[in-house]
């Protein structure tokens, strides 16, 4: 074993001292990520079952180590929690082949493999389905690994577990910045999202009226210290009442008190939410409930470019997330006139509009063409314009 693994990297060192990435094509240099990708899915794999091999055997007490997370931190580069992590993954593997046959053959990232085997190891039948959802993407797999654990945990416990979980951390950058990493309910983390996204949004628009322009992660920044620390004036951005959720419910869960195998109680982009939790704010300023037993949303229409509150709610609800073929952008996104542009006639209405992301809205701006929705997915390609070439000059 030790022999080949020693031979592949003698390849790959002979490979890495030739390697000139500027005398590929693009197309090229797209294969050789590919094939990159694959080999690091590969040697992810094999370091994380080695890791639990160097646990099960005590072997780093013999290198002064203090656990075994610490000696493969050391000898890999990785940080010790992500090592701890690997383990535990690893562990967990040895009880579902068809997932350790997918790490064996390089399909899976440490990432992907974290997230199946974290419902996996606690519900194997959701196994297959969730390899399925890895195939579509990390946004697919991460909402398929959240709905499969919905509908297996009782919702009291669940509401507990996730209080009991949250935590909230602030450090030090490298830079001398300051950074953090919180983790809350998805009631509460819909709320947040509501105020971070307002303020966003008006960032954005006080910014594009000036002239200037940064990052939209450079304006959610902006939003949420205004929600914590408030504007120089002393006045905060987001009010009490400013701003709204949607939670899109099924009328028998409403009624009934909790939901049950193919019923939805949720906030589009958040998750899963208690039915408790919606009829408690029943008639506030602060949750839109969307019955799905209501009107009929394809039945809505406008035809001036404003979007009416009704439309826009109906959008959310339908899927809050970009449009594009390969993109499960969530953040920033764009209502936009999908079918006939508003400048050709086209209604603000329901089959007229599509979301899409801050990147790929720009492309549609520069004159990119929006293709068809796919029958299946309902994903769109967008198309680069076609850039006609110099006329040949005659000699």
């Amino acid at each position: 074993m030790l022999r080949s693994l020693l031979s592949a990297r003698s390849a790959l060192e002979a490979s890495a001292r030739d390697f000139d990435p500027s005398s590929c094509s693009g197309s090229v240099a797209v294969s050789l990520l590919e094939e990159l990708g694959v080999q690091r899915r590969l040697i992810d794999g094999m370091m994380g079952k080695l890791a639990k091999r160097v646990e099960d055997t005590a072997e780093y007490t013999r290198h002064r180590d203090r656990s075994a997370a610490e000696l493969c931190a050391r000898v890999t580069g990785v940080s010790s929690g992500e090592a701890k992590r690997a383990i535990e993954v690893a562990a967990k593997l040895e009880s579902l082949p068809a997932t350790d046959a997918a790490v064996r053959a390089g399909k899976l990232s440490a990432r992907a493999v974290e997230l199946i085997v974290g419902e996996a190891a606690e519900n194997p039948a959701a196994e297959p389905a969730l390899l399925a959802a890895a195939g579509k993407g990390m946004v697919p797999l991460r909402d398929a690994c959240i709905a499969k654990r919905a509908r297996r945990e009782d919702q009291a416990a669940r509401a507990e577990r996730q209080h009991a979980a949250r935590s909230f951390r602030m450090w030090p950058a490298a830079d001398g910045m300051v950074e953090g990493h919180f983790t809350v309910t998805p009631e509460v983390g819909g709320a947040i999202k509501a105020v971070i996204d307002h303020g966003t949004r008006k960032h954005f628009r006080a910014a594009r009226s000036s002239g200037a322009h940064e990052s939209q992660d450079a304006y959610a920044a902006d939003a949420f210290a205004d929600s914590i620390v408030g504007q120089p004036n002393g006045k905060k951005s987001a009010k009490a009442g400013g701003w709204s959720a949607h939670v899109l419910i099924d009328h028998e869960a409403l009624i009934r008190g909790h939901t049950i195998d193919g019923e939805r109680c949720e906030i589009p982009g958040v998750g899963p939410v208690s039915v408790e939790w919606v009829r408690s704010l029943m008639g506030t300023a602060f949750v839109t409930a969307i019955i799905k037993k209501g009107k009929d949303i394809a039945t809505v229409a406008h035809l001036g470019r404003h979007i009416p509150a009704e439309l826009r709610t109906a959008m959310i609800v339908s899927g809050r997330e970009c449009s594009i073929d390969g993109c499960s952008g969530r953040e920033y996104l764009e209502l936009d006139h999908c079918e006939i542009d508003h400048a050709n006639g086209g209604p603000t209405a329901w089959a007229n509009l599509t979301w899409l992301c801050s990147i790929h809205h720009t492309r549609k701006t520069q004159g990119w063409t929006l293709g068809p929705p796919d029958p299946i997915t309902r994903k769109r390609r967008l198309t680069p314009p076609r850039i006609e070439p110099p006329p040949v000059l005659a000699a």
